[in-house]
């Protein structure tokens, strides 16, 4: 019997969509069409998937065999897209890195003129100097050019072009500043590197001028209506309520104390990056429920991830489609669990989908190890397919309702139509009925366990 892959698990976990908004984007999973399946079976999952409106990847790889195999692989399973008339979603993580090669042309350079490294963000990647990088974008965007231009030889439409690109490239938690402040290419570049807003300021737009060139600019050189984007690059608030696996804490940075956690200082990298979608991270990630002390332990979960939802959502321009990174499962568990650790609840969760759609989000990405797929893909394709029943007011209606409860209370989100209002409502401590004025009309919001339409009389 055959291995089930990740196709089986996703068609297997739902069921097709029973309503056909073709306005709406699709419910997409952050996982490759395995490359190793006849096109019969492709065509076949494909066909399945897109009655579910789910979209997967079609990843861009240099296997050992070289880059001509990569582009081969690919254009199989997207030739095969072109010819059902399905939409073309590229994961081009695999061909972008890296920049920061670990060649000595990319390294720090200390006041004795010898080169160096930043290793504390992984130990097998060699961080260097921001501004000694510039001689890799033409070999990266070389790879890029290789894939784009066999595509375009195909006549392949690219529908969405993303990347998953973290731990590559100027960055500046961990050691990144002190390491920094020792390099003189960093010194001559930085005015008031002993600032951190400074140098995360310096740094940050090094980063997405880079993105801009080599990913975005190139991208759209072939395909200019194409959608592009980048893990956990997405318009804000001026903060950032959540840490990725790999950052660490810089002492004498701009936070903002909530209970324990350090709500972080953040640059606006979206808008420099030229990326045409939002792609924030809302993940269960495990120190949310020790860097929060709220009573009610599920708050300690919805509390970050709607202030980061709704970060997002407030500041992401319409016409800029925010697609969103979730997980549900917590994220890094450790191995020990604290016996009063309370997960978020699936109930919860939903409702948190809920309230990222009525507050500006368009739709998800799932991304999820394959053994909590099933679970994964279950209750996020519950809510889009509800949602569907909605469209109009996603597509159309605009968000009018963003606070967040400093402390566990009554969660209201709202997103108005002409005189309707499709509300979201989720309560935290004893429910009574709320009362919202708008256009000088009293609307009546009562306790309620789905999103429901109310008039504006």
């Amino acid at each position: 019997m055959a291995q089930e892959n990740v196709c089986d698990i996703l068609i297997k976990n739902t069921s097709p969509a029973p309503i056909d908004s073709k306005q709406r984007l699709p419910l997409f999973v952050w996982a490759r069409i395995p490359s190793n399946l006849s096109d019969d079976e492709i065509s076949d999952y494909l066909k399945k998937l897109n009655e579910r409106k789910i979209v997967l990847l079609t990843g861009w790889r240099i296997p050992k065999e070289g880059i001509e195999k990569g582009i081969s692989e690919a254009i199989r399973i997207d030739r095969i897209r072109k010819n059902l008339g399905l939409p073309v979603f590229v994961d081009a993580s695999g061909i972008v890195y890296m920049f920061f090669n670990g060649s000595e042309e990319t390294a720090h350079i200390d006041d004795e003129g010898k080169p160096f490294f930043d290793t504390s963000f992984s130990k097998g990647v060699k961080i260097g100097c921001p501004f000694r990088i510039d001689t890799r974008y033409p070999v990266i965007e070389s790879r890029i050019k290789q894939f784009l231009e066999a595509y375009k030889n195909e006549g392949i439409k690219i529908n969405y072009w993303a990347v998953d690109w973290e731990i590559d490239g100027p960055m500046e938690w961990n050691d990144a500043w002190e390491n920094s402040k020792k390099c003189t290419i960093c010194r001559q570049n930085i005015e008031r590197i002993e600032d951190f807003d400074n140098f995360q300021r310096a740094v940050r737009r090094k980063r997405a001028d880079l993105q801009k060139s080599v990913f975005v600019e190139t991208v759209k050189q072939y395909y200019p209506e194409c959608l592009i984007g980048n893990y956990a690059v997405n318009p804000h608030d001026g903060y950032r309520y959540w840490w990725d696996y790999f950052e660490k804490e810089v002492k004498d940075a701009t936070y903002q104390k909530k209970q324990n956690a350090l709500h972080r200082k953040w640059f606006d990298e979206f808008k420099y990056s030229g990326y045409t979608i939002a792609m924030p991270v809302i993940y269960t990630w495990y120190r949310f429920f020790n860097d929060y002390t709220f009573e009610n332990k599920q708050y300690r979960w919805f509390y970050p991830l709607l202030k980061e939802a709704t970060s997002v959502g407030r500041n992401t321009k319409p016409e800029i489609p925010i697609v969103s990174f979730v997980h549900w499962q917590t994220v890094l568990k450790p191995k020990q669990i604290p016996s009063d650790f309370e997960p978020m609840s699936r109930d919860r969760y939903k409702e948190l989908l809920w309230h990222m759609l009525l507050r500006g989000h368009d739709t998800f990405c799932i991304w999820s190890p394959q053994n909590e797929m099933s679970e994964e893909i279950k209750v996020v394709h519950e809510v889009y397919l509800e949602s569907l029943r909605y469209s109009d007011f996603i597509l159309r209606g605009k968000p009018i309702y963003w606070n967040v409860p400093e402390e566990p209370d009554t969660i209201i989100s709202a997103i108005r139509l002409k005189n309707n209002l499709l509300v979201m409502r989720t309560d935290f401590n004893d429910s009574k009925e709320i009362r919202m004025t708008i256009d000088h009309t009293t609307v009546r919001i009562p306790v309620m366990s789905s999103p429901t339409i109310i008039k504006i009389r």
